[in-house]
């Protein structure tokens, strides 16, 4: 599993796993489970406060690969869950999160990878049914609000 989020978010998702009886210290150490902070990643693949597709890509596919390698997997049986979007939305950078989703979208595909987005609704100004609200959920293949 690879995860790019906020600190809480981490922490919160390594107990929730733990929780469920997985070994998350075995997962870590063997590489099968990376965690990278949401603010780093994007400063990693962002130009001029845009995603840079070349950047996003050589980062995603050396993680992708690093884990497929650790796990003994195809990267089709690799989960991913992120907060970088919903950071950029947050900063008011919504052209960039767009951008950006439509970039991960591409490069999941490519690889078959379940990807796993969250987005809290006070995120888009407007809520549900907002003009970006709308154009996020489009760049997904599903959507559920609760």
């Amino acid at each position: 599993m690879i995860v790019v989020a906020t600190e809480s978010h981490r922490d919160d998702l390594l107990l929730r796993l733990h929780a469920h009886g997985l070994d998350m210290a075995a997962a870590i150490e063997q590489r099968r489970y990376i965690a990278l902070d949401a603010s780093e990643t994007a400063s990693a693949v962002m130009v001029n406060d845009l995603p840079d597709p070349d950047r996003l890509f050589k980062v995603t596919s050396d993680l992708i690969t690093e884990i497929a390698k650790a796990a003994n997997v195809k990267p089709a049986c690799i989960a991913t869950c992120g907060d970088v979007a919903p950071l950029l939305l947050q900063q008011g950078k919504a052209q960039a999160a767009i951008q950006l989703e439509r970039l991960w979208y591409a490069i999941a595909k490519s690889y078959g990878l379940n990807v796993l987005c969250a987005y809290p609704l006070v995120s888009f100004q407007g809520g549900v049914g907002s003009h970006i609200f709308e154009k996020m959920c489009s760049e997904h293949s599903a959507f559920c609000s609760r």
